[in-house]
């Protein structure tokens, strides 16, 4: 399973997911004998920043079609999206979700259909009042809450459902 998390903030992902039992899975380990076991799980991280083309690396703007507060720009996170997936031969094994207090509400269930059906889940993680509408439609993704709540960002749900979906491939 391949996660690719485009977030402000990805050393404070990565600090999670290089621990523990997350960590281990990542690696490549040599068995018994001299079998070599792969890596059971990968995390990569994609900052919007990288893909601004804005001389000061802003990637917040207004709300496409107006409203209250800044929202992250699409641009930036089509970009990272494109590095992230590029021309994966299977599209229909690459799940995009974008953070939201609003979307689905996560389950065990959910976590099992993802770790089932799909090879890469991109991970969208927002700040500000969210992500330019844009974004959701131009790459189909779809809204996940895990819970009834507002935290300042998307990153603590988005190592939830990477470790939730995680302990679901075999071998983690």
């Amino acid at each position: 399973m391949n996660f690719h998390v485009i977030t402000l903030f990805p050393e404070v992902c990565k600090a999670y997911t290089d621990a523990s039992v997350l960590g281990r899975a990542q690696k490549t380990n040599k068995g018994k004998g001299a079998k070599v076991r792969g890596r059971k799980i990968q995390v990569e991280y994609y900052n919007p920043r990288d893909f601004s083309t804005n001389k000061h690396k802003k990637v917040d703007d207004r709300p496409y079609g107006g409203g209250p507060g800044m929202v992250m720009a699409a641009e930036p996170i089509l970009k990272a999206w494109q590095k992230a997936v590029g021309r994966k031969k299977d599209q229909k094994k690459v799940k995009t979700l974008i953070m939201s207090p609003r979307g689905k509400q996560f389950s065990n269930t959910l976590a099992k259909k993802y770790a089932k059906q799909y090879d890469h889940l991109v991970l969208i993680s927002g700040r500000y009042e969210g992500i330019d509408s844009r974004v959701k439609k131009a790459l189909k993704a779809e809204e996940v809450s895990v819970g009834d709540y507002v935290l300042t960002g998307g990153e603590l749900p988005a190592l939830s459902i990477i470790d939730a979906v995680s302990r679901l491939v075999p071998g983690v």
